[in-house]
């Protein structure tokens, strides 16, 4: 953690960018009005008589709103905690804005989630009431809505334009503005804007080349040309899609210059299954009448399903010789991703081995660091503000003298941290939206490939409403950020054991912190849990145990007890808290490692909590810990 002071933990929230969600399980948020969509009851996750939901509140009106406030009621379901609200009531609830989130400006949305129990019934899905939940949406007469695929296709050509169900399609989407689009809030479509070369886009036959003529925003787009019938398409792989759930997908088209309106369509395509006569592959998710005039947008929603996995994305146009132009494809959603744990245990000894560690001392490593641990973070080297406080300029040199020190003596470096509330970049916040998507996805690549033998990274720091949440990543990335987080540190740090660290877990917000985690845990995002421990002065060893033993119990993840220190001048208080709370960490079986947050006197966060002095004479809980521990 660390951290010049400790003086303020306030929330960073800031307002949510899109109001679009996805469901959890195929569970699709639902309006709390026919008529009308500005407060929406969303059903996150959900198991056995546990669920976890969240309200999003949309200002679909011309003026600003500086309070809000909603109320509900169930019929058995009941709510046990909350976050990003304040909440009175016990059925019927109500939730009001805290300090940081009580203005929305026309078009904008917040949101605020909870945790319940079901009570034996149902999941349910209240009616959500509020002044705000009256107010008509201001576009919603340019969404388009779902076509879905037929059950057979009598054509053997492989044209992926299925007929449509007449019980659920509807008028092909028309052009769409700007103004009433957002793109979907936890996007996790790579290089959709094709400022990465043509990486994920393809085509199922024709020719496709990365075109700087044309473009709906940055400096490119994708461009096919050379088609000779209407299956032959822009593809973009999208990767693995999880059944059950529902996606909303989004692209930008326009035609080649000089080339009549004409029909493009947008397709979500599985891996050919193994019956040839029918082609239930192919799901219609979009229709537009694109033109060579403007960029206007496909539009839809897919839903997963079927016997074989997900394959890509198509855009085809029902001329069979026109060529068009690609963009801003984007796609939100929830990705159920199990880590293979074999495939990350050969990199890091803490997967293996339980290790006692430590952190680096005032921005260096100790030339006596090895004699005493076998793990080492750095305490702010590695924050992204210290790596890159100016925009586009990297500090590497402390970090590397980490990694370096590391590789020398065999011993494992846990990153601390990609995304935090606190010690990010000051730039990062002055950036809009995409611009701050672009850049943690950026920071977080350039450190994996300079470091891809980091063994644990603190993925995301303290997002515990209260403690220091990314308001920039929310902005970024919707109110799904953590997941999107952690797919990208998936994606470019694969090898490492990725993990949700927060603030004393163990003594306090322990509840708090269960409920943000245990979605997280559920749908594979998170290796693992980090329990910070500054401030368990004074509590028992079988309360520290008892804490440890929920957490596992209810999220059922590795755990590592991340930041581990007690402050006191006083040996003997010093040392009986190690004694209380040491072997409870050591004997654990699901603690896999130990990190103390520094060890040399005068020069750690919590005063006092220094081990030894300056010239290595140690205090009696090192002591201890030389005799019962780290020797042995």
């Amino acid at each position: 953690m660390n951290h010049p002071t400790n003086s303020s933990r306030n929330s960073g929230g800031v307002f949510k960018r899109s109001c679009s969600f996805v469901a959890v399980s195929a569970a699709l948020a639902i309006a709390s009005q026919a008529a009308n969509a500005a407060c929406t009851y969303n059903i996150d996750n959900q198991w056995g008589s546990g669920f976890v939901a969240s309200i999003t509140v949309k200002n679909d009106t011309a003026a600003a709103v500086s309070n809000w406030s909603v109320n509900w009621q169930y019929a058995s379901n009941r709510m046990t905690n909350g976050w990003n609200a304040n909440f009175t009531g016990s059925n019927p609830y109500t939730a009001t804005n805290l300090g940081w989130n009580g203005s929305i400006a026309p078009g904008q949305s917040i949101s605020f989630g909870f945790q319940g129990n079901t009570n034996s019934g149902t999941v349910e899905r209240p009616v959500v009431n509020g002044t705000l939940c009256g107010a008509a949406p201001a576009t919603s007469s340019s969404r388009s809505s779902v076509a879905v695929t037929s059950s057979s296709r009598s054509s053997a050509a492989p044209s992926s334009t299925p007929a449509t169900s007449s019980s659920r399609s509807s008028a092909p989407a028309t052009s769409s503005s700007a103004s009433s689009f957002s793109v979907p809030a936890n996007n996790f479509a790579q290089n959709g804007g094709v400022e990465s070369g043509l990486t994920n886009w393809g085509t199922t036959a024709g020719t496709v080349t990365r075109s700087t003529a044309d473009k709906h925003s940055g400096s490119a787009s994708a461009l096919i040309t050379g088609r000779t019938a209407a299956w032959n398409g822009l593809t973009f792989n999208v990767g693995t899609l999880t059944n059950g759930n529902q996606y909303e997908v989004n692209v930008w088209v326009k035609l080649a210059p000089g080339t009549p309106d004409s029909v493009l369509t947008l397709t979500g395509k599985r891996v050919d299954d193994s019956d040839t006569s029918t082609y239930n592959e192919y799901t219609r998710v979009a229709t537009v009448t694109a033109s060579a005039n403007e960029w206007r947008l496909l539009e839809g929603y897919y839903t997963q399903s079927g016997s074989t996995a997900f394959q890509n994305f198509i855009i085809e146009a029902t001329d069979t010789t026109v060529s068009y132009y690609a963009d801003d494809f984007a796609i939100g959603g929830q990705v159920t991703q199990v880590p293979s744990s074999s495939s990350r245990s050969s990199s890091s000894a803490a997967s293996t081995k339980k290790f006692i560690g430590n952190i680096t001392t005032s921005g260096a490593v100790r030339s006596d660091f090895a004699n005493y641990w076998n793990q080492i973070t750095g305490e702010n080297e590695g924050k992204w503000g210290s790596v890159e406080g100016t925009r586009d300029v990297y500090n590497w040199a402390p970090v590397d003298r980490i990694y370096a020190y590391a590789r020398q003596h065999g011993i494992p470096v846990k990153a601390h941290t990609f995304v935090w509330g606190a010690q990010s970049p000051s730039w990062i916040n002055n950036l809009s939206a995409t611009e701050t998507a672009a850049e943690i996805e950026e920071w977080i690549r350039d450190y994996c490939t300079r470091y891809p033998d980091t063994a644990m990274i603190d993925v995301v720091n303290e997002a515990v409403a209260g403690h220091q949440p990314a308001g920039y990543a929310q902005k970024a990335f919707g109110n799904n950020w953590i997941q999107r987080v952690f797919q990208l540190a998936r994606q470019y740090c694969p090898n490492s054991i990725l993990i949700l660290n927060d603030y004393n877990n163990i003594r306090w917000q322990h509840n708090e912190f269960i409920a943000l985690a245990k979605p997280l845990a559920q749908g594979g995002y998170i290796d693992a849990v980090g329990l910070q421990s500054h401030e368990l002065k004074g509590m028992t060893g079988a309360a520290v145990k008892t804490a440890i033993d929920n957490i596992w119990n209810q999220l059922g993840v590795p755990i590592y007890i991340s930041e581990y220190d007690i402050g006191d001048t006083n040996d003997q208080v010093q040392l009986q808290n190690f004694q209380a709370h040491f072997p409870v960490f050591w004997d654990h079986p699901h603690v896999k490692g130990i990190t103390i947050w520094g060890y040399v006197n005068g020069r750690t966060w919590i005063e006092g909590s220094g081990l030894m002095t300056d010239s290595g004479t140690p205090r009696p809980a090192m002591t201890w810990l030389l005799n019962n521990y780290i020797k042995k």
